[in-house]
């Protein structure tokens, strides 16, 4: 075995991580993969550093750790607020979960340092590295997120894609008004001397709505004063990448023509590996979202992302098991 298995694991994931960005950027798998670096570097650090640099290795775990207690905090605090004022929706759950497991994961660590032993000790190495893992690939999406949720839309737009969001009773939520507002705001920068944008509402019936997202939108832009022609409905779509193809059909026959897809901010990441799956060519902008919603949505998508390349982020995540294993045999 090598004298020094998790750097060296740490250098083969690096590695693998630059090869992942020039050959597939847009792939939220280099991303794994450097956090999946930081990790192994990381175990390395806290298993030796100990012994050789015992200040600094202090320093690290209390700053990791309180980082840890404050992202649990947000997130359980967020949860709370959040469902009060919406209710005991699914999305708000997971973020009140996940910050009941970060707190977890501390007590966890608390409960360790009390009580000892050799068995413990190795569960607690296994757990606190694939928390820390969780963490930073988290925080390292949320980057993602704002960065792309605040892309600009392009100049030259013939066609603007507003995805659906919910409804309340039969007008457009906050959501979705905000989408909406974001699409008028394409249209509003154009001069001039070129023609107006055609819009694209695109959504359908939801079992708990009384009639299509995409109608509900037509609406709210007939009232804001856009012409009813330019004004295009599909209302067959139950998800974003259905909303994607059944858009890009009705737009298809537009020569020439320059999509902007319109969705709030946290949805733009994965809209665009979404548009690139489906085969769809449209440069997609984010519409600005309720700070106190923002952290519960990132979350989502953060799950939503995952699962959308599971086989290749799960498995690749999973090599986080070498030099965990080598850590605690050497311990």
């Amino acid at each position: 075995m090598p004298e020094y298995p998790e750097y060296l694991a740490a250098f083969v994931f690096a590695a693998g991580g630059v090869v992942n960005a020039i050959v597939a950027p847009h792939r939220f798998s280099t991303a794994v993969l450097f956090c999946l670096a930081v990790t192994s570097a990381g175990l390395g650090v806290a298993g030796r550093g100990t012994a050789t640099h015992p200040t600094v290795a202090t320093v690290l775990a209390v700053a990791a750790l309180l980082l840890a207690l404050a992202l649990g905090l947000l997130l359980l605090a967020d949860a709370v607020f959040l469902v009060r004022r919406y209710g005991p929706q699914a999305a708000l759950r997971l973020t009140g979960a996940a910050g009941c497991a970060v707190l977890a994961v501390l007590g966890l660590d608390v409960v360790f340092h009390a009580v000892g032993g050799e068995m413990f000790g190795s569960l607690v190495v296994a757990v606190n590295a694939a928390a820390g893992y969780l963490t930073l690939l988290f925080l390292v999406f949320a980057g993602y997120v704002f960065v792309r949720g605040r892309s600009a839309p392009l100049p030259e737009t013939t066609h603007v894609v507003v995805l659906g969001a919910g409804l309340m009773g039969d007008r457009p939520g906050p959501l979705l008004t905000r989408r909406l507002e974001r699409a008028l705001t394409v249209d509003a920068a154009r001069t001039p001397d070129m023609p107006g944008v055609v819009f694209v509402v695109s959504g359908g019936q939801g079992e708990d709505e009384v009639r299509s997202e995409a109608e509900a939108m037509a609406d709210y832009l007939r009232e804001r004063g856009v012409p009813a022609e330019r004004i295009v409905r599909e209302d067959r779509s139950v998800n974003t990448g259905q909303n994607l193809r059944f858009s890009a059909a009705l737009v298809d026959g537009a020569a020439p023509h320059h999509v902007t897809v319109v969705t709030s901010g946290f949805h733009v990441y994965r809209t665009t590996l979404l548009a690139r799956r489906v085969g769809v060519s449209a440069h997609v902008v984010g519409a600005p979202t309720s700070p106190a919603y923002w952290l519960a949505a990132t979350l989502r998508e953060f799950a939503a992302v995952l699962w959308l390349d599971r086989v290749c982020l799960i498995g690749l995540s999973l090599l986080l098991a070498v030099p965990v294993a080598t850590t605690v045999f050497q311990r």
